[in-house]
């Protein structure tokens, strides 16, 4: 078979059950694409999903979404990839899949369908016998090693697979009509699609499926559905909300997402290497050419370019959660400023103490307050004594749920009514928007496993099955067509209604000085064009400014204000922890990445996706010269 010049990939949403334009989508499969492939499955919302079973998005999200999806591959005979079902890519979600995909082709009666499945539990007899070979190993800074007890813990446990079972599936099944896949490296079903296509640059391919597993987030202002055309030497990325578009800054920035470092993005088998990558921006002004990655397997006889993310054997990540308690919250604030005043020092530690009086069980208490920590310099005025409200967040884990809300309620009672000095509110000063106030959660979860295993073969632990559904219709039942919303193009509709991001919510991200007024120091986050934190992975925290221009990229990396030292400090670590600090000129970026202080979603986390850690950067202030304009 000949091998195409180029490959149209059709990504509508970055997580399957997120939902998308239609007008956007069969306009796309109108034009003409070869393959729909969507992400389905992340570790950011944290370890619920792996514990308690729970999927990123509703049944019924699912069900929308699905019907769009298996219509194109029905009646467009487009081939449709959707990795990590479910968000945690257990077999129970990819059954899932399949069932709301059965359901849409009998209820709509279109012709039968062959799916293909890939499977990626690992039983724990087989974890617990790589430990024992030491075949083991933390992935990533901050994740300790994995004991014998983590593996009992585990409520299951998921590996991620790389390209390879994705390839062996499509070469076994050729006329496969949509594949289903357990937990996948986010990239591995564009890159498998590539290679089984005649597209062999791992580098491309990869890059490609590293910047669309997320849809159109790497767009301006970011949306959801993008298209990408790959070739043997280059690969573009668009937008198809015709109010975004794609720019060489957005769409290195996206490469550096979530990712320890900015250059080398290591992954099943091999690093992605983007050192030498290019981000040209195309005559339409919407679209990004990317030329120069590269891809370097890991080789036994061969060392790996960087000691930080040295690896010589194939591994795959394994991911398991566990049940550590039952969760209650409580929620409400406190207005008057007396007695926030004496919040933290003396209210908090009287009712800890009233609480472990009262009841003798174990428990664990946590409170967040919102509103009480100064603003940062440059973002908005500061108070001139106090906020207007407190938000409060309490939370209590216990053994059991009754022992959980019984703290919880008790803690609640105390913010009503305990005594202070100067008290002048007696009736109580916690304002409570629900009531109940005091609520049962459920299980409290805790990643347990986020770990590297050794293997020899890649497709072997990622079983794959086939089964064709539907009911056998004859050609007059056969529904051919679809039905989707055509009576006005995707273009006039956004200008004849009014847009959903109109630009008057994006104005330009740095404020421009005319040279007479430019002013001896300016706050981080007026140079940036991209300031942001985010996880990278349950344990890591990791941090991105990107920058408009090489001479303000010049003018804050010559500063000397963004060090080791005072990242430490804004943000709570010791220098030591500081697992990556690198100015990246190729991106006119800035990258630090170092252990989260509480692991991602575990019950006293306050920011499970990390994504609030970049407000403490925002106000540190840079010198600019006179005459310096910050005109990007």
């Amino acid at each position: 078979m000949a091998v195409k010049d180029e490959l149209r990939i059709l990504t509508p949403i970055g997580m399957l059950g997120y939902s998308f334009d239609e007008h956007l989508y069969w306009t796309e499969i109108e034009n003409g694409v070869d393959a729909i492939i969507l992400d389905s499955g992340s570790t950011d919302s944290g370890p619920s999903r792996l514990a308690l079973g729970l999927t990123s998005a509703s049944r019924e999200a699912y069900e929308r979404d699905l019907k769009l999806l298996v219509t194109a591959s029905a009646t467009r005979n487009i081939p449709v990839l959707i990795g990590s079902a479910g968000g945690d890519g257990t077999n129970s979600h990819v059954q899932l899949l399949v069932d709301i995909i059965r359901e849409v082709v009998e209820k709509e009666k279109y012709r039968q369908l062959k799916i293909v499945t890939i499977h990626s539990e690992i039983p724990k007899s087989e974890v617990r016998a790589s430990l024992e070979r030491g075949e083991i190993t933390p992935c990533g800074g901050g994740v300790p090693e994995l004991q014998a007890s983590d593996i009992d813990d585990a409520v299951v446990i998921v590996a991620q697979m790389g390209l390879e079972p994705w390839v062996k599936a499509m070469q076994e099944h050729p006329d496969f009509d949509i594949i289903i896949a357990g937990r996948s490296y986010d990239p591995a079903p564009y890159a498998a699609f590539c290679v089984q296509n005649g597209f062999p640059d791992l580098g491309l391919a990869y890059h490609m499926g590293k910047i669309m597993e997320c849809g159109a987030v790497c767009a301006t202002p970011k949306s959801a559905e993008a298209l990408a055309i790959i070739r043997q030497d280059s690969f573009d990325i668009r937008p198809l909300n015709p109010v975004a578009k794609c720019t060489p800054l957005s769409v290195a920035a996206h490469t550096m997402y979530e990712k320890p470092r900015p250059d080398l993005l290591a992954g099943p088998g091999g690093i992605l290497d983007v050192r030498e990558s290019t981000y040209a921006q195309l005559a339409d002004d919407r679209t990004i050419r990317v030329t120069g990655s590269k891809f370097i397997p890991f080789s036994p006889e061969e060392s790996s370019p960087e000691p930080s993310v040295s690896n010589t054997k194939y591994t795959i990540k394994l991911e398991a959660a566990k049940v550590t308690g039952h969760l209650a919250v409580f929620i409400g604030g406190i207005r008057d400023p007396i007695m926030q005043s004496q919040l933290t020092d003396l209210l908090v530690p009287m009712i800890e103490k009233r609480l472990h009086q009262v009841y003798t069980f174990d428990f664990d208490l946590n409170f967040k307050f919102y509103g009480q920590t100064p603003l940062i310099s440059g973002i908005a005025p500061q108070p001139a004594h106090f906020p207007t409200e407190i938000g409060v967040l309490g939370k209590v884990l216990a053994e059991t749920p009754e022992q959980a809300k019984a703290v919880a309620n008790l803690a609640k009672v105390f913010f009503v009514h305990v005594p202070y000095p100067g008290q002048v509110a007696t009736a109580g000063n916690f304002a409570m928007p629900l009531a109940p106030c005091d609520i049962s959660v459920g299980p409290a979860t805790q990643f347990c496993m986020y770990h590297l295993k050794e293997i020899d073969d890649p497709v072997a632990p990622f079983p794959i099955s086939v089964q064709t559904i539907g009911i056998p219709l004859s050609p007059e039942e056969i529904q051919t067509n679809g039905i989707h919303p055509k009576e006005v193009s995707p273009l006039e509709k956004l200008k004849s209604s009014r847009p959903l991001f109109p630009p008057t919510l994006f104005p330009p991200a740095l404020t421009c000085f005319p040279p007479s007024v430019t002013p001896s120091s300016v706050p981080l986050y007026k140079l940036a064009k991209t300031l942001r934190t985010k996880n990278a992975g349950p344990y890591l925290i990791t941090l991105d400014i990107l920058f408009p221009t090489k001479e303000i990229y010049d003018l804050v990396s010559k500063a000397g204000v963004l060090t080791k030292a005072r990242l430490a400090g804004l943000c709570g670590i010791e220098q030591k922890e500081i697992a990556e600090f690198m100015w990246w000129e190729p991106a006119l970026a800035f990258k630090a990445t170092w252990p989260r202080g509480k692991i991602s979603g575990s019950w006293d986390d306050d920011d499970v996706h990390a994504s609030g850690g970049h407000v403490g950067i925002m106000g540190i202030e840079v010198v600019v010269p006179a005459g310096f304009t910050l005109d990007g």
